[in-house]
């Protein structure tokens, strides 16, 4: 699922970003190309490498950045970890944040737990003392949750004991046998959740067809995206007015390098800029990363709105139109195509990949026209 990956991604750069000024003050900080480990610190501990493996005890706070990430030490305060394998084998004294291709955790977390990746797993040994917020395509949820627990998932399965409400936003929800939840049960997915008659819901259960609440709020959801889409392609128009043609030509010229350019950027951005976040030298420029990358998605879709209004006024021989004309019959038709309930993310997606790849490469070969002048 495209929203997801984006989930996933934001989620990491975000933790990173807000959680290293508050451990800046003692720092303990390691970096290797393959492999890190910490023994016991009274200091907070930042650590990026290939493998990094935590198995003592940590005082402060835990900063964790690679590959494959373990952490089976006792840590008193916050674990923060990124990586393509995540996992949190320790007890944990405060919060978690956690974002990776799989997350798994299977110990005492004292507050809440926020993960998010491909695969998450919250194992039958872990206890969320507070709450949980687990993101990604399949979450299964074992362990015991306090209070309340949330999931957005492709499939999403709930076998263990939750305190206070269930609130499951997925395709594909079942609840488990031996499953305990104690408050209410919401479900929102494509067709009613499977309950096993082996697991006890002692509040109500709500089901909202997601199909059918999408086709609804449609019209809403089209008119703010094509207002939003509509603002930044005339501001773009009014401050830089031949910067639409000029991306729209690269995207019309160069369409397969605009595409593989477009998945590049997209997702090696994010990896710098988290592990540039990991730092507290490489945070300024983490954030200059972080706000460019998001600018880049915007102006995607307005180029690509310009190239669409383009290329259909172009083969309707209307060749004289003015650029206000193709940019809001352009805008109009991304915005639909974007807020379709049915094909609408893969759309999307679509559209940030060839209007992000075109904006990249339009700006490289700017500047290499502006050397060969001087």
């Amino acid at each position: 699922m495209v929203t997801t990956h984006v989930a996933a991604v934001s989620a990491t750069i975000l933790m990173l970003i807000g959680f290293t000024p508050i451990a800046a003050s003692q720092t303990a900080s390691t970096r290797d190309e393959s492999r890190a480990g910490v023994q016991h610190t009274t200091d907070d501990v930042h650590v990026a490498a290939r493998i990094v493996h935590l198995q003592d005890h940590v005082d402060g706070d835990v900063a964790a950045a690679g590959a494959e990430v373990t952490i089976d030490g006792p840590v008193n305060g916050y674990v923060m970890s990124a990586g393509r394998a995540v996992t949190i084998g320790g007890r944990v004294g405060n919060d978690v944040w956690a974002a990776g291709e799989t997350v798994t955790v299977d110990n005492t977390i004292g507050n809440n737990a926020m993960l998010a990746g491909r695969d998450v797993s919250v194992g039958p040994k872990a206890v969320i003392g507070h709450d949980a917020r687990l993101a990604g395509n399949t979450v299964t949820a074992q362990g015991r949750v306090e209070r309340n627990l949330r999931i957005g998932a492709g499939t999403a399965r709930i076998g263990g004991e939750v305190g206070g409400t269930v609130d499951a936003r997925a395709e594909n929800v079942s609840i488990l046998p031996g499953a305990m939840i104690r408050g209410d049960l919401f479900v929102r997915a494509n067709r009613p959740p499977d309950i096993s008659p082996q697991a006890q819901i002692l509040g109500q259960v709500h089901y909202e067809d997601v199909n059918a609440t999408r086709w609804a709020t449609w019209p809403a959801t089209w008119l703010f995206s094509f207002m939003a889409l509509l603002i930044l392609g005339i501001a773009a128009l009014i401050f830089a007015p031949a910067w639409p043609a000029r991306v729209a030509g690269t995207m019309r010229a160069r369409t397969g390098a605009s595409v593989l350019s477009g998945i590049f950027v997209l997702l090696v951005i994010p990896i710098v800029a988290a592990a540039l976040a990991v730092t507290v030298v490489g945070l300024p420029l983490a954030l200059v990363l972080f706000a460019f990358y998001i600018a880049m998605l915007l102006l995607a879709g307005v180029f690509v709105s310009y190239r669409t209004g383009d290329w259909l006024l172009t083969h309707l021989h209307r060749m004289q139109s003015s650029v206000w004309i193709r940019m809001i019959l352009g805008v109009l038709i991304i915005s639909i195509g974007m807020t379709l309930p049915a094909v609408g993310l893969a759309f999307t997606a679509i559209v940030l990949i060839l209007g992000a790849g075109a904006l990249v490469l339009e700006r490289r070969s700017g500047r290499g026209h502006a050397h060969s002048l001087v």
